[in-house]
């Protein structure tokens, strides 16, 4: 039997190993608090990160779309007609200027060969024009005459060039319809001033010719001449 004062120091021993332990549990307690607030710091960070980025993005998103919508209008209603072709010449987008140069609604031009709205006079300029778009591979610029409903002729400038991301033909068309008017009519008045000019010279040689005879007839008649030549 053990004797009191073994019993006493065993008991001395274990309260000892009792709260070295409890030290040990606490340390690894107070560690694992610690890294469980690190990790919920890290967490807060974390989302409010997420949350500033997300406010950024907000922000980005609307300036692109107020940006997007300013092109838009910018596209949509420009003086200037503008035309997306594909490849094969069919019309994917088109702003209203170039549908009013067209005389359909946007809705009924998409998809359609943009031949189908040239004059025939002018459907080998334009074929050409077209395939020294993706020959050459460079700006190209022609003048055509599109298929009107109404009794005024619909005369268009175009420039086109390829796109390089997206292998389609970009086309701007200017109405040049009075200017080319005013042109056709210069050219008549220039034609009708010609033809006096070519009238009125023929009528001075026949006068010319005229006088030459009348002086050979005086000359022959023993008379001096009258005209002088």
């Amino acid at each position: 039997m053990k004797n009191q004062e073994e019993k006493k120091s065993e008991a001395k021993d274990r309260r000892q190993k009792a709260e070295d332990e409890l030290v040990i549990r606490k340390s690894s307690i107070i560690n694992v608090e610690a890294d469980n607030l690190k990790l919920v710091h890290e967490l807060q960070v974390h989302q409010v990160e997420l949350e500033m980025q997300n406010e950024e993005l907000t922000k980005a998103r609307e300036h692109a779309e107020a940006t997007m919508e300013k092109y838009t209008d910018l596209y949509d209603f420009a003086p200037s007609g503008y035309l997306t072709l594909s490849e094969e010449g069919e019309i994917t987008d088109l702003n209203f200027s170039a549908a009013t140069m067209l005389g359909k609604d946007r809705i009924h031009l998409k998809s359609k060969r943009f031949g189908l709205f040239i004059a025939h006079e002018s459907l080998d300029i334009f074929n050409e024009f077209f395939n020294n778009i993706y020959r050459f591979r460079e700006k190209q610029s022609c003048e055509l005459l599109l298929k009107s409903g109404s009794n005024s002729p619909c005369y268009i400038h175009v420039d086109a060039l390829v796109s390089q991301s997206t292998n389609t033909c970009l086309i701007t068309m200017i109405d040049i319809s009075e200017l080319k008017k005013t042109e056709i009519e210069l050219r008549k008045e220039l034609d009708r001033y010609e033809g006096l000019n070519r009238y009125f010279m023929d009528r001075e040689m026949r006068m010319v010719d005229l006088k030459k005879e009348i002086n050979e007839l005086l000359l022959k008649s023993g008379c001096e001449q009258e005209y002088l030549i």
